[in-house]
């Protein structure tokens, strides 16, 4: 399975993981609620997905400031 991190706020790619026994049970997701999985993940195929994190760069600006966690994105 092919796992692309991205940003949810920037796009930016932080890592891609690429391996035969992959799957995102086999990382945890199987522990967030159905909710959560439709706001993180993105399918393209049974063998690729998009997870939506934060990336160093977001979360730095999350933390000096706070009001831009209320927004969905802040960086277009």
């Amino acid at each position: 399975m092919l796992i692309h991190y991205r940003c949810k706020h920037c796009q930016t790619t932080i890592a891609d993981l690429n391996h035969d026994r992959l799957n995102l049970d086999r990382l945890g997701f199987n522990h967030l609620t159905t909710d959560q999985k439709e706001k993180m993940i993105k399918y393209y195929s049974p063998n690729e997905a998009d997870v939506f994190v934060i990336c160093e760069n977001c979360e730095s600006a999350l933390y000096h400031y706070p009001s831009y966690r209320e927004l969905d994105y802040f960086i277009h």
